[in-house]
């Protein structure tokens, strides 16, 4: 059964018009339900459909409520965390539910229970939630400790001005840009300027990101510039540091190191992008690197992904490269660098093997399944058994990646035991 979000008048002296992080709290509300499948918004009071009257709201608002659905029912002053919704549905069922009068325990990582926006104080407290929901437990060190604290602060200010996050994303690339155009020139104090630009670069990243989460603009125009924009920044700046350094000293070593870090680069892009294109994204996290954090990284974490991997992350390896700068070691980190671009592509390469073998004992659990069907049985079956897989540690479980572990939009899944693949079941979906 559908459902649709009530948004109730406001309480308290608050006007609902007021901005809060680039939105009204209604809209906020509005634009989270829809995220979370709402068919609908209700809202009875014409000043609360006023302020819904924007683009990125696509599911329609009436002034009753639909038949054939349950409510959740919210003041239109509230601020809630994203996920909120989609939990509550977990939990409720199909059945209305008042999100101020029955609370329930949600505790996402950087969640915040609803906030109720009444006075300066309680704004100032729903600010500071959501900002901080915008952390990511995937963070590294450096934007755990560092370049979130900055960032968010610019985001802050960002999101009350007409910019949007695509052209925050060009304007960080080219910030990036101008610190490789410094580094190419290979002297200390250009070096160091250079270095200090891939760092804002860095920092100023997670600005375009935050501020599609905040104001629901997300598009995968968006993800691609972020994604693009980080690697000619780090090609540009690894590349016109090691042009400079070889020029003010003459040694070809420097161009070997920029030319394998360059090289490696490259074809982790070209390996990586096929991926993302492959399951229609942007987004470079979703590519089952199978290090640390990663998708495809299964069981406890061992000492390599807790203390190694972190610091093959962006955010690690970009703030190295200022601390080298400033002491004046950044032609011997070169060498490190090539020897971690070297890494990272084996990495890509073992990630790839390993997919690869998930595809063929997909394509065989295809024909398997498919045996004793009818000829679209064993179809589906193989066409969906043949995508991205993903393994868990206690069952051998194929699932399409495309649907993200649910059952595939041709309505077919296949699951064999670990156990050498004896007992098998074709669940058909919708």
């Amino acid at each position: 059964m559908a459902y649709a979000l009530e948004i109730l008048p406001p309480t308290g002296e608050e006007p609902p018009a007021k901005r809060l992080l680039g939105l009204s709290t209604a809209l906020r509300l509005a634009l989270t339900a829809q995220a979370a499948g709402a068919a609908a918004i209700v809202a009875a009071d014409p000043r609360i459909r006023t302020l819904l009257a924007d683009a990125r709201l696509t599911i329609p608002v009436v002034d009753a409520r639909p038949s054939g659905t349950f409510v959740f029912r919210v003041p239109a002053n509230l601020v809630v965390h994203r996920g909120l919704f989609a939990a509550a549905r977990a939990k409720h069922g199909d059945r209305d539910w008042d999100v101020v009068e029955d609370p329930f325990t949600f505790e996402p990582p950087y969640g915040f229970q609803p906030i109720l926006v009444v006075d300066k104080a309680t704004r100032g407290a729903a600010t500071r939630a959501l900002l901080r929901s915008l952390r990511k437990p995937q963070d590294g060190w450096t934007s755990t400790y560092l370049n979130r604290h900055v960032s968010l602060f610019f985001t802050r200010f960002l999101v009350a001005t007409p910019l949007g996050p695509n052209q925050v994303s060009v304007g960080i690339l080219g910030i990036g840009l101008a610190g490789a155009w410094l580094a190419l020139h290979g002297t200390y104090l250009t070096l160091l300027a250079g270095a200090f630009l891939f760092q804002m670069q860095s920092i100023l990243d997670g600005c375009d990101g935050e501020m599609s989460r905040l104001t629901f603009r997300g598009s995968k125009l968006g993800e691609w510039l972020d994604t693009i924009g980080d690697d000619i920044t780090n090609y540009g700046f690894f590349t016109a540091s090691a042009w400079g350094i070889h020029h003010a000293t003459g040694n070809p070593l420097y161009l070997v190191c920029g030319g394998v870090v360059l090289g490696c680069g490259l074809l982790v892009s070209a390996i990586e992008y096929r991926y993302l294109i492959k399951i229609g994204s942007g987004d470079l996290l979703k590519y089952p690197l199978g290090v640390g954090s990663a998708p495809g990284c299964e069981g406890e974490p061992s000492a390599f992904d807790k203390y190694i991997a972190p610091l093959f992350k962006r955010d690690s390896f970009v703030f190295l490269t200022l601390v080298g700068a400033a002491l004046g070691v950044l032609p011997v980190m070169l060498f490190a660098f090539a020897i971690g671009g070297v890494s990272i592509l084996a990495a890509v390469l073992r990630a790839e093997m390993r997919m690869y073998r998930e595809r063929r004992a997909g394509l065989h659990a295809g024909r398997v399944v498919g045996r004793g069907g009818s000829l679209a049985g064993r179809v589906a079956g193989r066409r969906c058994a043949g995508r991205e897989l993903r393994r868990r540690p206690d069952i051998l479980s194929m699932q399409c990646q495309r649907c993200a572990g649910r059952s595939c939009r041709r309505g077919w899944m296949s699951r064999f035991t670990a156990g050498g693949g004896s007992s098998s079941s074709l669940v058909g979906g919708g």
